[in-house]
């Protein structure tokens, strides 16, 4: 049998009365048409995280040829609603569908009665990849109850269950919950960065002075000065990006977009990094591009004169979390908020200077970081 908090159908046997959701969690939230199968009464239940962005990622059933009797669900946070119901029985069967929610959405619900109005009889899912559990007694010309599954967004369920008095709980109805409509637009608002820019400055995280480029050259003409050109231009990486596990498992292709005051790091001078504060909002996620580091200093040697050069950059590697509010909005125009967490990791680097000096540099450092090594050009006076 199926029923609703809204609408009661009558089955061609027994009359069921209106069961309400089990729990004020799962009263009202982003989905509609909700319904359940099976009996009435029951110790009620509600396995959903969806106000913390979490969503179901696996369902695990056990049945005998009469009823289900145990249901688990499995989260996005690497968590399970524990078991509902009963897992043992001697003629028990047993099965378990799991799913990537970033990629991979439920496409069909199916559920029946167990034929007497008392107990939820066969559960059947299937995803859009073609995984699928169907599990529970043969319901051969009983009456088919489909979910709306909506956008596929699999937020949670909610039914009872109870003991049957004599081989232990079964359930007794369930209805599940997902997401009414598809995901127009997701943004992380109100960003707070666990770190302050100030504090990352003074102890210099992940900052440094990476040498790129070192020569030790003398001019080796006994009768001619030369001009000795230390130059290059060396091509570094930069990339910034943001992770929240909870907008990645909702399992949409939208862009998402960040505001707040965004931590990075930025040009202190012409040749250092530093932390800093940006009042801002991106559409972007993650950005990759690439800064070229030129650097060119020309020393005159005299016959037998030697001459160390090196050229630096400021480095820049940071990863740490941030606070925020996951705002969802969905195709029929509602929107539902969560707070959430998240990670910024970004590479960052300074421009390039060089110099050429007499004595040699520190010995300690002189190496140990070197980017790129190569014979600088020379010209001879």
């Amino acid at each position: 049998m199926l029923f609703s908090p809204k609408t009661l159908l009558v089955g061609v046997v027994t009359l069921l009365s209106v069961a309400s959701v089990s729990a004020d969690v799962c009263e009202s939230g982003p989905w509609e048409d909700v319904s359940s199968v099976g009996g009435s009464d029951g110790d009620r239940f509600c396995a959903t995280y969806f106000g913390d962005g979490v969503v179901v990622t696996g369902v695990q059933v056990w049945a005998t040829s009469q009823s289900v009797r145990g249901v688990q669900f499995y989260y996005s946070n690497g968590k399970d609603s524990g078991l509902i119901g009963d897992s043992t029985h001697d003629d028990g069967l047993e099965g378990r569908v799991d799913w990537d929610a970033a990629t991979d959405q439920v496409d069909q619900v199916k559920m029946w009665g167990n034929g007497d109005g008392k107990w939820l009889g066969r559960f059947y899912l299937h995803t859009k990849s073609g995984k699928e559990l169907d599990i529970g007694k043969n319901t051969n010309g009983q009456d088919t109850f489909e979910t709306n599954v909506g956008a596929g967004v699999f937020l949670g369920a909610f039914g009872a269950s109870k003991d049957d008095g004599n081989k232990g709980k079964r359930i007794v109805n369930m209805g599940l919950l997902f997401l009414k409509s598809k995901i127009t637009k997701i943004s992380q608002d109100d960003v707070v960065f666990d770190d302050k820019p100030e504090d990352l400055n003074a102890r210099m995280q992940g900052l440094q002075t990476t040498i790129l480029d070192y020569a030790d050259h003398t001019n080796s003409m006994s009768d001619s000065n030369e001009t000795f050109t230390f130059t290059k231009s060396i091509t570094q990486a930069t990339s910034k990006s943001y992770t929240n596990t909870n907008t990645h498992t909702l399992g949409v292709s939208v862009q998402t977009e960040i505001s707040g005051e965004l931590l990075g790091m930025g040009a202190k001078d012409t040749f250092g990094l530093s932390y800093d504060y940006t009042h801002t909002s991106t559409e972007e996620e993650k950005t990759e591009s690439s800064v070229t580091l030129s650097y060119s200093v020309a020393t005159n040697l005299k016959p037998g004169q030697r001459v160390f050069c090196r050229a630096t950059a400021m480095s820049g590697k940071y990863s740490g979390g941030y606070s925020c509010t996951v705002n969802v909005w969905l195709e029929d125009g509602d929107k539902y908020s969560f707070s959430s967490r998240g990670t910024m990791d970004q590479i960052n680097w300074s421009k390039a200077e060089s110099s050429c000096q007499d004595n040699d540099f520190d010995p300690v450092t002189k190496r140990d970081t070197i980017v790129h090594t190569r014979r600088a050009t020379k010209f001879i006076a």
